[in-house]
């Protein structure tokens, strides 16, 4: 058995994100207000769970201040 190694980047968030609004990629934004997309409270913190589980060194509460995919990457890249 091999393992997988996952990466965070700004095509997996943005991927995570369609699919949590049953959205193709290509309709997420980077510099839009994701609550205009119809991102709520619970999608959100899955998302982030997941991509705490991802890439462990996110800060958490950096990461609930963010309103746009581009924010969420900043961190993101900031923590690998």
């Amino acid at each position: 058995m091999t393992a997988t190694t996952e990466a965070l980047t700004l095509d997996r968030m943005r991927a995570d994100i369609a699919e949590a609004l049953d959205l193709g990629p290509e309709e997420v934004p980077v510099d839009e207000h994701l609550g205009d997309l119809g991102l709520d409270s619970i999608a959100l913190i899955r998302l982030l769970v997941g991509w705490e589980n991802i890439q462990p060194s996110l800060p958490s509460s950096k990461l609930y201040e963010c309103e746009t995919l581009e924010e969420f990457w900043q961190i993101a890249k900031a923590a690998q």
